[in-house]
């Protein structure tokens, strides 16, 4: 069995901010005529459906049963319903298993009590922060020192976690400025995601970044991690260059050959292929309807499996075609190439060498 990964929305779409860049605000019309009525769910999921996630995900027995809790702001679901979930996974999980959970974060709610059972079950937090203050709440309104705070108690009580940035109008020409206060700031696992929200139009809105902006701000990154020296950053955009100059194999979900190796479950069991697809046209099933594994392969199977390979022709030909792949299916033109394609490039490029170089000292070692 192909192993495979839960992306968990147990309060939907809600938050305690309203994000100017939020891809998953607004879809609580997904309940509002769009899905079964008879199956409108409770504001955060319920104990039978969380149960039910838990026992089945864990029958499978896979080498790692990895659920990760995203949002919205997952927080609101209560210190309750996570020390629920450690008891179901301490349940239904074998001697030995493997188990882990990740866990994505504005910060805001976050105390010592938060902290401290992060800290106990070894959950993997992602932490929204994406600069100094004048840059973070350009897009999320007045949050940074609830982040900042939130950074401190996880240090302090030793919950491991990244630095989970949007790069948007705020920051895209500020890279190497975002990257060297994050550092500065201890923070050293860090992760940047472009931003890219359309209007019904075809439009991007205001805050979104051109391909061109997202690879600038990927070569400044990268220059400044450069001079830091091999080891002291993590950068996903960066590590997963250098994986496949290693391996021959990227590291990113969106740089990989194909999709799939997640299901993303709503609050009310409603089960879709990706958080970047939880539309409608896209519903699988509910929980219940048919075994996980089913669904999976379904996922691998059928179109969404599929969506990788539906790249433009041109893209093949590309030099770079084996490090990304055409990227993420969510962010291809009605032509078939990524709308980050011009920075995918630039970035491959500009770090090859370097990067080929540094692959065979470490295959040397």
């Amino acid at each position: 069995m192909r192993p495979f990964q839960l992306l968990i929305k147990p309060v939907g779409d809600r938050c305690n901010l309203r994000c100017k860049y939020c891809f998953y605000s607004g879809t609580e019309t997904l309940f509002q005529g769009h899905l079964d009525p008879e199956r409108r769910p409770a504001e955060t999921m319920t104990d039978d459906v969380l149960e039910s996630m838990v026992r089945e995900f864990l029958s499978y027995r896979l080498a790692q049963s990895i659920f990760c809790w995203q949002g919205g702001e997952p927080t609101l679901a209560g210190l309750d319903f996570f020390r629920r979930v450690v008891e179901l996974q301490t349940r239904h999980g074998a001697r030995g298993q493997v188990v882990g959970n990740a866990f994505q974060t504005n910060g805001v709610l976050i105390d010592r009590h938060w902290a401290r059972l992060l800290a106990e079950y070894r959950f993997l937090v992602g932490l929204s922060l994406d600069g100094p203050r004048p840059i973070h709440e350009q897009m999320r309104g007045r949050s940074f020192d609830a982040a900042m705070r939130a950074a401190q108690l996880f240090a302090q009580f030793g919950v491991e976690f990244n630095i989970l940035s949007v790069v948007s109008q705020s920051n895209a020409a500020r890279g190497a400025e975002v990257y060297r206060w994050l550092v500065d700031h201890g923070f050293h696992n860090l992760q940047f995601i472009p931003c890219r929200e359309v209007r019904e139009d075809g439009s991007l809105t205001p805050e979104s970044v051109t391909g061109a902006e997202f690879g600038d701000f990927l070569l400044r990154v990268f220059e400044e991690w450069w001079k830091d020296g091999v080891g002291r950053v993590s950068e996903r955009n960066i590590d997963s260059a250098l994986g496949y100059h290693l391996t021959g194999t990227p590291t990113m979900c969106s740089y990989q050959d194909r999709c799939s190796d997640y299901l993303m479950i709503e609050r009310g069991g409603e089960v879709f292929p990706c958080d970047f697809f939880g539309q409608p046209e896209w519903l699988l099933g509910y929980l219940g309807e048919r075994p996980m594994i089913e669904y999976i392969e379904d996922v691998r199977e059928a179109k969404f499996g599929t969506l990788k390979s539906q790249a433009a022709d041109a893209c093949r030909d590309c030099e770079w075609w084996a490090m990304c792949h055409g990227g993420c299916p969510r962010d291809r033109a009605p032509d078939g190439k990524s709308h980050y394609c011009e920075g995918y490039q630039a970035f491959f490029a500009a770090t090859a060498t370097r990067l080929r170089q540094l692959a065979a000292t470490i295959n040397m070692r």
